[in-house]
């Protein structure tokens, strides 16, 4: 199990523009959160499908602590391989566009949160995922609003269960990449 070490930034339009040009990859996301997992433990866990540039499709199952000390929390993942993912329909869900603007030494990276049928908290929010100082990397992307409360703009808090169907959220996706 690692140690994640994260912070978010609300940004405006103006800004997610500015930075979106800097991006050096981008891949659709869609995350589902389930409160029994059915692949490796029996815990509360998250089912993410992500997709690039060149439709390369994975699914990562992924358990996650609650933030604690600096910014940290723990974090395993396992691959898995979904036959069917009818199922899903009945689980919160969250879909975006992450854009990685830098991957090394730090991962900073900007999420546009997809509209399905529920409202969303938020449009944009960037991240910053480094055990070093999180300012160097706030000060060379101008990010100047970090959230205050942490927890609220999880993508877990963000999620919802929706009318869509799983098949036609990764249509969405995939046609947004």
């Amino acid at each position: 199990m690692k140690i994640e070490r994260e912070k978010k930034y609300l940004l405006d339009e103006y800004l997610f523009k500015k930075l979106i040009r800097k991006a050096k990859y981008k891949v659709g996301v869609i995350q589902w959160y389930l409160e029994r997992c059915v692949f490796v433990k029996a815990q509360r866990c998250r089912l993410r499908y992500t997709v690039d540039g060149d439709f390369s499709e994975k699914w990562v199952v992924a358990f996650k602590s609650k933030v604690f000390g600096d910014f940290q929390r723990l974090e395993d993942e396992y691959d898995v391989d979904l036959k069917s993912i009818d199922f899903l329909k009945k689980y919160p869900v969250i879909a975006k566009i992450r854009y990685f603007l830098m991957f090394s030494p730090a991962e900073v990276s900007i999420d546009e949160f997809i509209f399905l049928d529920f409202p969303l908290k938020i449009k944009y929010l960037a991240e910053i995922e480094t055990n070093e100082d999180f300012e160097k990397y706030e000060e060379m992307f101008g990010l100047k609003h970090s959230v205050e409360d942490f927890e609220e703009y999880t993508n877990f808090n963000m999620a919802k269960v929706s009318k869509i169907a799983p098949e036609r959220i990764i249509e969405k996706v995939k046609a947004m990449i």
